[in-house]
């Protein structure tokens, strides 16, 4: 035994003390560094430090006021005021009793600081599991900063995983300022924001055509790239629904199916939904994909989905589509029909089936300088109640450019789309088989002018931009064809330049018109955004236009179309203003207008304000929408949406809410309510859907309630989520 003066050591000094007065070295690679004010030697095996000990090996340092160190264990013993620093994890404890290899040991009366103090816990005893790796006894686990006790997990066994990105807490309660709001004899939560087997976050909302709904879903991290979800749910109106989903990710091909089903003692009967979505590269060239959706019954999505879920949902696809990419051409075969949902009030026109169609496309670089392209189809149309058969069509163009510079462009496009019809039943139209064959010509073209200016000290490019597009079709006689997949196209500055009002391929318009439209846009001189930009267009017609959708509409005889202008950009900072107008001069009255304006100048705020009227359409449309989110007080967030329809003088959709950060937890509240068309006979219970939201997260560790994050950042233009939650480490 020997023993050193009682003065400050350098960690060089006891470093060189711990590498040869043991007689087991530490590894070259890892040394073990001392300070301390005293130290002493009791055998070639074991020393003793006291006063101000500071122990460090490569990320891991201990400092307390005494320490015993036995080389040959590598065993550590520290006490009175250990801290003890870990990858950036920082313990206080009484007393420390730890093998510093293989990262197993006690602490007694532990504080445990996360890094980045992102969360913190305390216990009556920590254990040291293995590297990254911590249980604690009688613990208590929180993500809100020293002082601020507002939320705690309690546990009577305390497990942090941060190997496998898990940590489990056994016979849990979390405690809301004092009061317990939740108890699980077992519940996990993820310590990163990597994927992890477990219980979600319940959710629980409430409307008038469900009850309460209550969701506990249990994730299931079969392997990294498969999973499953399982979504058990009760609505207290409908009884128990069932329902899972699964998805699979491989390097060729990846997909997902989920299915729910529920015995519903409110309509008396059993629904369901299944949905299945596959993609695959079978070959480097040639590519899968495959899509099923089915319900029970018309009214599933408005019972059981959400706004977006019940105005969107339609036609549910089931197709099965093959892709493949030459060198210079591209193909499609696809397979595809629908299940239509039906509203009483507003029937849906069921489209067609194809099976199967047969899509080809190539641009051959036949002629120097051309934009040659080839396009063809074929596909075997079947409907229950109306006429089908089959069409093919092909249509050749070539564009070749007799101007192209940076100013100006001259593009002369000639083509022939030529159609053959095959119909399985004629009763409505004329024969059995029909064909159409058209030319087509267009001459697009245009000049750009710029200007270098200042305004108010602010330099800045301004645009001039004419142009002229004119189009040839002779005219055709369609209305013997059937119409299987053709739509008049929405007036606007791109139908305006487009050969064909009318989508799809069995409506061709014959044309001899020219459309004239003028453009300027405002530029940033210093980062080249634009800011402004404006446009006024006019499509003028030299004959009448004969072809129509239907034999029982009417021929054309205007000489002009609509006005439409447009203008909008970034005015100011971050407000943002656009209007379009559709004026028809002939009736001097607006046939559409569209006018909004946003403002967001900054997190958390936002305000919106939009106009919109359409007497294009029957019934006429004209709304008012008016939503934003904006700080109240330091901490307090209103959220609000008010979508009113003048027309009808009704409101189409309300929406409300507050959200509160506390920093470490936040609350939301919202509740909405949204017209459901499928619901005119009682217009107190079934018109409406009013659904109710209430959300507390806790940090990174737990939300309790219904999220309505998702619905504010649809309803709400700019929507900030100001409760930003990083990963607990």
């Amino acid at each position: 035994m020997f023993a050193l003066p009682p003065r400050r050591l350098s960690a060089i000094t006891l470093a060189l003390l711990a590498v040869h007065a043991f007689a087991e070295e530490t590894p070259p690679e890892s040394p073990i560094h001392l300070e301390a004010d005293e130290a002493v030697a009791h055998s070639r095996t074991e020393a003793e430090a006291h006063g101000n000990v500071v122990i460090q090996r490569d990320t891991t340092e201990v400092r307390s006021e005494w320490a015993q160190y036995n080389s040959e264990t590598d065993h550590l013993k520290a006490g009175d005021a250990v801290t003890m620093t870990r990858e950036g994890d920082v313990l206080t404890g009484n007393s420390l009793d730890y093998y510093i290899n293989a990262n197993r040991g006690t602490l007694e009366n532990p504080d445990y600081h996360v890094a980045q103090g992102v969360a913190r816990a305390d216990a009556v005893k920590l254990l040291f599991d293995g590297p990254d790796r911590y249980k604690m006894r009688t613990a208590r686990f929180t993500t809100c900063p020293v002082g601020r006790d507002d939320w705690y997990l309690h546990a009577s066994t305390l497990s942090l995983d941060y190997a496998n990105n898990v940590g489990m807490a056994y016979n849990g309660w979390i405690q809301f300022y004092g009061v317990p709001i939740l108890y699980s004899p077992w519940m996990n939560f993820p310590l990163s924001g990597n994927r992890q087997t477990g219980f979600l976050a319940p959710s629980v909302s409430f409307d008038n055509r469900n009850g309460i709904d209550l969701q506990t879903p249990f994730y299931w991290n079969i392997a990294p790239n498969y999973d499953a979800t399982f979504y058990p749910r009760y609505l207290t109106d409908r009884g128990t629904m069932l329902g899972a989903e699964f998805r699979y990710l491989q390097p060729s091909y990846s997909g997902q199916i989920r299915a729910d089903r529920i015995s519903d003692h409110k309509d008396e009967q059993d629904r369901y939904s299944i949905a299945f979505l596959h993609q695959q590269q079978l070959l480097p060239r040639l590519s899968m994909y495959a899509q099923v959706q089915k319900v029970s019954d018309d009214d599933y999505f408005n019972d059981f989905g959400d706004q977006v879920a019940a105005a969107s949902q339609t036609n549910l696809p089931r197709e099965l589509t093959f892709n493949y990419a030459g060198n210079g051409w591209s193909g499609l075969a696809r397979w595809q029909r629908y299940q239509t949902l039906q509203s009483e009030s507003d029937p849906v026109d069921i489209p067609y089936a194809r099976l199967p169609q047969l899509y080809y496309a190539s641009s051959p670089q036949w002629i120097k300088g051309a934009n040659i392209s080839i396009t063809s189809e074929y596909v075997d149309f079947s409907h229950p109640t109306k006429v089908d058969g089959q069409r093919m069509w092909i249509n050749p163009t070539i564009t070749y450019p007799l101007v192209q510079r940076p100013y100006a462009f001259v593009k002369p496009k000639i083509g022939v789309h030529a159609s053959y019809y095959s119909l399985n039943d004629s009763e409505t139209v004329e024969g059995e088989n029909s064909s159409r064959v058209l030319p087509t010509f267009s001459l697009d073209s245009g000049l750009i002018f710029e200007r270098d200016d200042t305004f108010n000290g602010q330099a800045y490019t301004q645009t001039l931009e004419p142009r002229a597009y004119y189009v040839y079709i002779p005219y055709k006689d369609q209305s013997n064809l059937p119409n299987f997949d053709s739509a008049l196209t929405d007036f606007s500055l791109a139908q305006i330049f487009s050969e064909n009002r009318f989508s799809g391929n069995d409506r061709i318009n014959d044309a001899n018109q020219i459309t004239l439209a003028l453009t300027t846009r405002f530029f940033d001189g210093d980062t080249g955004e634009e800011r402004f930009n404006a446009t006024v267009g006019q499509r003028f017609y030299f004959q009448d236009q004969r072809v129509t959708l239907d034999a029982y509409e009417k021929p054309s005889t205007a000489q002009e179309s609509d006005l439409l202008i447009t203008f909008g950009g970034r005015l100011w900072r971050n407000f943002v203003a656009n209007y379009a107008l559709q004026y028809n001069l002939k009736e001097q009255v607006t046939a559409r207008a569209d006018a909004g304006i946003g403002w967001s100048p900054g997190e958390g705020r936002a305000f919106n304000l939009r106009y919109v009227v359409n007497r294009n359409v029957s019934p006429i449309i004209e709304q008012f929408d008016i939503s934003g989110q904006w700080p109240l007080t330091r901490n307090w967030y209103g959220v609000a949406r008010y979508n009113y329809s003048l027309k009808d003088s009704r409101s189409l959709e309300a929406l409300a809410g507050l959200e509160y950060n506390a920093g470490c937890w936040a609350l939301r509240l919202a509740a909405q309510r949204y017209i459901n068309d499928d619901s005119d006979t009682d217009p107190d219970q079934e018109k409406y859907t009013v659904t109710y939201f209430a959300m507390l997260e806790l940090g990174g560790l737990v939300g309790l309630g219904s999220n309505p994050v998702s619905t504010l950042r649809q309803s709400i233009p700019g929507y900030t989520d100001m409760l930003t939650t990083n990963s607990i480490r």
